[in-house]
């Protein structure tokens, strides 16, 4: 008798948590240096990294861009410039220390959190887990009806991820996440913040894994499951 096709789907969930957190600066300074070099251009965040620094030895900086302003020229005296800078925080536990302390300069401001995510091994892992339901789901079925599975004709994976890994941040978000800085580290020396949910760095994946058997038996299999 000639094989006929079973589809089967299973859908498994699962969570991973950020393992870095990429903080945006934005630093406002009268000195205008090109290159790598905001660092030189504010001594406020000079400063601030080294306290963040200070809290947790893993913390990087990075300038990306100077923007400049001015009304008379470039190298006018009324030029400003304003540096992004890309702060990685690779200690989650120091996060909200360091936001702290980014929070609390005159001419440097927090703009956005990104979160940073290793998601492969959990992928693995959720479609690895949906193939198993699929295979088992499928053997039942055939043995229900009387078939049996003789081999695959297709097989193939899909993930649902959110792409928002952006946190924005108000001036209230971050006083907020400053005063409590400020009083845990009265009592504790490396000040480890609890920030929040709006600040809660996991995300859902959702893997599903479609297999075609292949089936034979006595009676004919025509159901997409």
């Amino acid at each position: 008798m000639e094989a006929r096709v079973l589809r089967v789907s299973e859908t498994v969930r699962g969570t991973v948590e950020a393992d870095k957190a990429i903080i945006w600066l934005k630093v406002i300074s009268k000195k205008l240096i090109f290159g790598s070099a905001a660092m030189a251009a504010s001594e406020e965040l000079k400063l601030a990294v080294e306290q963040s620094r200070s809290v947790s030895d893993s913390v990087e900086d990075e300038t990306e861009s100077v923007a400049t302003h001015s009304s008379d020229g470039l190298f006018g005296k009324s030029a400003v410039a304003t540096y992004t800078v890309k702060l990685t925080v690779n200690d989650l536990t120091a996060l909200g220390a360091v936001l702290g302390i980014c929070s609390a300069g005159r001419t440097l401001s927090v703009s956005s959190i990104n979160w940073h995510y290793e998601e492969d091994e959990e992928k693995l892992r959720l479609i690895k887990a949906a193939t198993a339901k699929a295979k088992y789901k499928a053997e039942q079925m055939v043995a229900v009806l009387g078939y049996q599975i003789v081999g695959i004709r297709a097989c193939s994976d899909s993930y649902q991820v959110p792409t928002m890994n952006e946190v924005k941040l108000s001036r209230m978000d971050l006083g907020a996440v400053s005063s409590a800085v400020k009083t845990r580290s009265r009592t504790v020396s490396s000040p480890v913040v609890d920030i929040g949910a709006q600040f809660q760095h996991k995300k859902k994946i959702t893997a599903t894994c479609s297999i075609e058997f292949w089936v034979d038996g006595d009676t004919e299999v025509s159901t997409d499951v």
